[in-house]
């Protein structure tokens, strides 16, 4: 009886450790998801402040923003859906006044992975606004 119950004794030390490394394996799951995400969120930071750039400079939203959406598409690897909110000076040709503000709005709809059949589903935002520096006649 003392030889089965220091057998079962041993046996229970394997038990906590399995657990133990369970737990650390998903806090490790949890820590790179947290880091990806922030690291999501400055590359979209860096993506609306070169639209944003390129929009001021342009005193409009044209096609130069959808060329430099493309080229930062490509370099970067996300494709959020962007809102552009301004007070047009042509609507028609979606010009904006010098000195009048222009923003704009990344969405970006992911999942928080890596729990097997559990994925959790993240929208990250981010606003960015700007001055036109152009001035239309």
């Amino acid at each position: 009886m003392k030889r089965i119950r220091a057998i079962m004794t041993r046996g229970e030390g394997y038990v906590d450790t399995v657990i133990a490394i369970f737990i650390l394996l998903m806090l490790l799951v949890f820590c790179i998801n947290v880091f990806s995400f922030l690291s999501l969120k400055q590359d979209m930071d860096h993506f609306s402040k070169e639209l944003m750039q390129t929009a001021t400079t342009d005193g409009r939203v044209s096609s130069n923003i959808t060329t430099r959406q493309q080229q930062l598409v490509a370099e970067i690897g996300i494709n959020p859906t962007l809102t552009w909110n301004a007070v047009y000076f042509n609507a028609a040709q979606r010009t904006v006044q010098y000195g009048e503000k222009i923003e704009l709005t990344l969405t970006l709809h992911t999942r928080f992975k890596g729990f097997g059949l559990f994925s959790i589903p993240v929208t990250l935002t981010t606003k960015h606004s700007g001055m036109s520096q152009r001035y239309h006649k």
